[in-house]
């Protein structure tokens, strides 16, 4: 506050008046570089917006190529899978072909080569299990089968070829099932046995925790219930159903296991154990180059064994000399069953490859290929000219 002219002696010696024009100059370059600055932050949001926008298009398209990857290699894994379906199933044909073309040269040939009445073909197709079938039993006009299900099945096998009941029990797969007097011994992956009265209504009698592992196969003779497991055949008493004793030494899964008048035959790895059924002690251990053994059958004069190689070893009964190994399957042999018929003794093989083989034991070849059913056939039995089959797709199968 002042004069006038207290203000005009001020000014001539104020310091800011000579910056006037400069603080001018330089507040419009401020509120130029504000607007400027403005300008660049829209810019700046525009551009982020526009990179949200291309990022989300972005991951869209990577889903959507990720998911078409996915379907691609699906359906290229499909095709393959049929193509080796389709090479499998050719080759079995073919060979099916040739053999029947060499017996019908062999029937123009030679008396009796060639005779229609022993091909085998399938009569029937039990259905009612709702997993695979694993394992295959016997006993008069029944059938039991054993499935990953968790069942048993009881099938009239004499005249209306019905299921009769369905045994629950088990809380695993059923791998094992074997018959002694009038009693059923199912052995499962829940690692128990379980012993049912076949004479009465098939109830449960006995539940018996057998294994640390999973049963896999059972047998019985001479009053005695074989079990085996992982590395361990068990001896129950079928009477009072107390372990009698535990057969060790065995190096691997014990898959198969089948018992004659005198002697047990039990299949691990790369070895068949021949043990006295009154000792109990092992007599003799049978080599083999197949890999693990999964099913063994003994005739009148040889022991054989279907091996995860896809392999059928075939050896001596008396001497134990090993003869010769059978070729065919695609796929390991999970089981052999044993048929005498009016031409001679025949053995049967199951294989992963889906087919059942037909092998004449007078001239160890294979007579006819069975191909009917539609997954790996895990397991056989016979009975009174009839053979059953178990398979991967959930059937049993009867074939005469």
């Amino acid at each position: 506050m002042g004069t006038q002219e207290e203000l005009d002696e001020h000014l001539k010696t104020c310091k800011f008046e000579g910056m006037k024009e400069f603080l001018h100059r330089t507040d419009e370059k401020i509120a130029d570089i504000q607007f400027s600055l403005n300008q660049k932050d829209q810019e700046i949001g525009f551009l982020r917006s526009m990179l949200g926008k291309l990022s989300e298009r972005l991951e869209t398209l990577e889903k959507s190529v990720e998911i078409k990857l996915e379907l691609l290699e699906h359906n290229q894994n499909k095709i393959m899978n049929e193509i080796i379906d389709n090479r499998r199933e050719y080759a079995v044909i073919a060979d099916e072909l040739a053999h029947i073309n060499n017996y019908l040269n062999l029937g123009n040939v030679v008396p009796g080569g060639y005779d229609p009445q022993q091909m085998f073909k399938c009569r029937g197709t039990f259905v009612g299990h709702q997993g695979p079938v694993w394992c295959l039993c016997v006993f008069g006009d029944y059938l039991f089968s054993g499935s990953s299900d968790k069942t048993i099945k009881v099938w009239d096998t004499g005249s209306t070829y019905k299921c009769l009941k369905t045994l629950e029990g088990h809380s695993g797969i059923v791998l094992a099932l074997c018959t002694y007097g009038n009693k059923l011994y199912s052995g499962s992956q829940d690692c128990n046995i379980i012993i049912w009265n076949i004479m009465g209504d098939f109830e449960k009698i006995k539940v018996i925790e057998a294994h640390d592992n999973p049963v896999c196969t059972l047998t019985s003779a001479k009053n005695m219930l074989f079990s085996g497991s992982l590395k361990v055949i068990k001896v129950w008493d079928v009477h009072t159903h107390e372990l009698k004793c535990e057969l060790t030494g065995l190096n691997h899964w014990v898959r198969a296991l089948v018992a004659t008048q005198n002697h047990l035959y039990s299949g691990s790895y790369q070895t068949i154990k021949i043990w006295d059924l009154e000792t109990l002690q092992c007599l003799h251990d049978l080599e083999t180059s197949g890999g693990s053994v999964y099913s063994i059958a003994i005739t009148n004069h040889h022991v054989l064994c279907g091996t995860y190689e896809n392999v059928i070893h075939i050896w001596e009964l008396e001497s134990n000399k090993q003869l010769q190994t059978l070729t065919g399957h695609l796929g390991t042999v999970y089981a052999l069953a044993v048929l005498h018929t009016t031409s001679g003794t025949k053995v049967f093989s199951a294989s992963y490859d889906r087919s059942i083989r037909v092998w004449s034991m007078d001239n160890m070849i294979c007579s006819q290929t069975l191909v009917r059913h539609q997954g790996s056939v895990a397991c056989l039995a016979v009975s009174r000219g009839r053979l059953f089959s178990g398979a991967v797709d959930s059937t049993v199968k009867v074939w005469q």
